[in-house]
Order: C-alpha cells, then sequence, then structure tokens
C-alpha cells in the first residue's frame, strides 16, 4: 500500500480542508449552500461524477461515485456538511478565529475542523486521488455528503431508498474517533413533554394548577429513574419553558427530555417508561395531565468484529503501524438513517469527540494524513 500512501500531498490536503473550515456552513440555520458548492467545485474540478439530492431551499445532499471493477457491493463513505454554531459566549473563549482555520503546532483549528470537515475532506481526497492517478478500485466508491446532521439529519433522512444504495453493502462513517474503531452506536431520542395546568390571578393564592409545579413533580421522577436492564441508558431534561405573563399562573410547562440508549435498547421503551411515570402521577392526583410529542428515534446498531469492513479497516490500521482499538460511539450519527438502506456501519475518522462543539475545536495534522491513507486503503483494499 505505500505506493497508494506516498500519493498523499500534505499541503494540497491541508488546504482542501482549510478552506472548507473556514467556510461558515452553520446549522441550525441551515446554511450548508456554500459548503454544497465547494464540494461540488472540488467533484469538477477532477472530474468524479456527482448527483445532487435536493432536501429543502437552498440546501441539498451530494452523491459522488467512483466505478469500481464491480458495482456489486460498494461501499459508502459519509460526512456531513454543516457545523455547529459559535454561541457570543463562545466565542470569548477561542483562541483563534473560529471560522479561520489556523495551523498551530501540528494542528488545525476552528469549528468543523473535527466535526466533520476533516473526515469529510480527507474521504474526498482519497477519492480524488484515485481519480487523478486512473486507480480503479475493486468495487463502487460512493460519497454521500450530507446536510443538517447536527439538527434533524433530515440530510440523510432524504438518502433513504435512494437507487444509488441497490448495490451498495458497507457504510464508512468518517466522524472524528480518534482513529478508533467504533463498531457500535448508541441509539438517541427525545422528546417535547407538555404539562397542563390552569391558569387563574397570580395575586389569588392557593388558586388554579401551576404547570411549573406539576411539571417538576413528573421531572422528578424522570431524574431518578434508572433503566436497570440497560445501565448505560441515561436521560435528562434539557430544556424548559412556562408562562403566559408574570401575573398568570401558567397553565403549561413544556420541557425537552433527551435519552442516550445503551446498544440495544429500543429508543421506544423510553416512551413506554414516560407513560408509566405518567400513570403514576395520575393515580395520585387526577386532574394530573401530560402529552408528548417525540421529536425522534435513532437506534443503536452494533457490527461484528468478525465482519469483513472491521477486519479490512483493521488490516489497513496495521499498514499504517497502527493497533487498531474498538470502542462504542457515543453520539448519534447520519448512520442511524442511512444504515436503513440495508448498509453494514463502521465509525471511523481523524478527530477527538471531546474538542467538538466547543471552543478551541481542532483536528491533528498527523490523523487528517493517516486517515485519507486509511481511507485508501479501504477503497482499494476492500
Amino acid at each position: 500500500m505505500q505506493e497508494f500512501f506516498d500519493l498523499v500531498d500534505k499541503d494540497e490536503l491541508v488546504k482542501i480542508l482549510s478552506n472548507a473550515v473556514d467556510i461558515k456552513s452553520t446549522n441550525p440555520t441551515g446554511n450548508e449552500k456554500p459548503m454544497c458548492e465547494y464540494v461540488e467545485g472540488l467533484l469538477k474540478e477532477n472530474g468524479i461524477e456527482y448527483s445532487i439530492v435536493p432536501v429543502e431551499k437552498d440546501r441539498y445532499d451530494i452523491l459522488a461515485k467512483i466505478k469500481g471493477a464491480t458495482k456489486k457491493d460498494a461501499i459508502v463513505f459519509t460526512g456531513h456538511m454543516d457545523v455547529v454554531p459559535v454561541s457570543d459566549d463562545e466565542v470569548k473563549r477561542w483562541n483563534t478565529p473560529p471560522f479561520t482555520s489556523t495551523i498551530k503546532d501540528g494542528k488545525l483549528y476552528g469549528r468543523g475542523s473535527a466535526d466533520m470537515k476533516s473526515g469529510l475532506l480527507s474521504a474526498l481526497y482519497a477519492m480524488i486521488l484515485l481519480k487523478r492517478n486512473n486507480i480503479t478500485p475493486k468495487r463502487d466508491i460512493i460519497l454521500a455528503a450530507t446536510i443538517d446532521e447536527e439538527n434533524y439529519m433530515k440530510g440523510s433522512r432524504a438518502l433513504y431508498k435512494n437507487p444509488v444504495f441497490d448495490t451498495a453493502k458497507y457504510l464508512v462513517v468518517c466522524e472524528p474517533t480518534n482513529m478508533h474503531i467504533c463498531n457500535e452506536q448508541k441509539g438517541r431520542t427525545w422528546a417535547d413533554i407538555c404539562v397542563h395546568g390552569m391558569t387563574a390571578h397570580g395575586s389569588q393564592k392557593g388558586v388554579g394548577e401551576n404547570a411549573i409545579y406539576l411539571a417538576i413533580k413528573l421531572i422528578e421522577k424522570i431524574k431518578h429513574t434508572e433503566f436497570k436492564e440497560y445501565p448505560d441508558t441515561f436521560w435528562r431534561t434539557l430544556a424548559i419553558k412556562a408562562g403566559v405573563e408574570p401575573q398568570v399562573v401558567p397553565d403549561r410547562c413544556v420541557f425537552t427530555v433527551d435519552a442516550r440508549l445503551q446498544v440495544g435498547h429500543e429508543p421506544s421503551k423510553i416512551w413506554e417508561k414516560l407513560e408509566e411515570l405518567i400513570k403514576e402521577i395520575r393515580d395520585e392526583n387526577p386532574h394530573f395531565d401530560a402529552t408528548y410529542e417525540i421529536a425522534d428515534m435513532r437506534d443503536s446498531w452494533h457490527t461484528d468484529k468478525e465482519n469483513e469492513l472491521i477486519k479490512a479497516i483493521s488490516s489497513g490500521l496495521e499498514n499504517l503501524k497502527t493497533e487498531p482499538c474498538f470502542e462504542t460511539f457515543s453520539g448519534s450519527t447520519d448512520a442511524s438513517k442511512l444504515i436503513k438502506n440495508g448498509l453494514i456501519p463502521v465509525i471511523i475518522g481523524p478527530g477527538d469527540l471531546a474538542v467538538v462543539h466547543r471552543e478551541n475545536e481542532y483536528v491533528e495534522l498527523k490523523q487528517l494524513f493517516e486517515s485519507c491513507k486509511l481511507y485508501m486503503d479501504i477503497m482499494t483494499g476492500l
């Protein structure tokens, strides 16, 4: 594989990533278009065939392909083009401008450097090198660049049953894993829960049903409820809103509950538990009323270490003189939606999840180069 590794022009790859990090493709509120155009430009410049999949106005996914010796069992590489915003408070904690790539001490700083423009551009650059050097992989290589991963995953949802996946078998998610192999991913589900009360004038003692106080009862039950069969599952309240105005007893209190699920724990079980808690309170207080609206349910998944894809990645890491290390990915990724196309997934990419969604996000250039070489190894060796 060394001859393929020698094709990587480190300066060119760094420049491609730097230009991408300079693009402020924040989401919410869905500003991916300039990043989409940048990816399109790279594909056009290098003669790689691609198509776009419209999702919303000015928002679209990109599907690119390098044809292999066979169409059977294609490998899909995926990465998202959106990044989370930088708040006014967070920007004060940055040592460099968050939307201007800065290279220092072997690291490239900037929002999206780790999550996940480095992984996306690394895979794209690997495809560019194959095309540029007339290297035909054993099977088709597909790149799925998505929008909205940081919010409702509208991009990966839009790819459900897309014909491009009809002959695909494997899915490599290029999210930041410190180059560790994540052969499983936790699930996630969340919902807005509305507790109903009765309005009254704030000056009258004991009148009305304060929805805030009623909601606290349910929030406390959620806080102290554990899932004994799945000890790594947890849920918690992350947002709350109530009140008409300061002089009125609120008759609605809405709070968001976010659940992170141990591998194998079905998202629907979370809401069955919530129903039990609501019933417990209603048995104590017949006037208690709560409804909820589930925002999303993302299944966990597991890929066996003996799978051909995992073995190929382990072999590729060994070619890079790196000992394979396995982990469970704690966040949720586009894999939770794309696997519905019957794909076998794995997550591996440059960057450390611990430095993303916060100040001074960075990716080590060493990992950037290693990821590109690994992706080339997978593309040509599997």
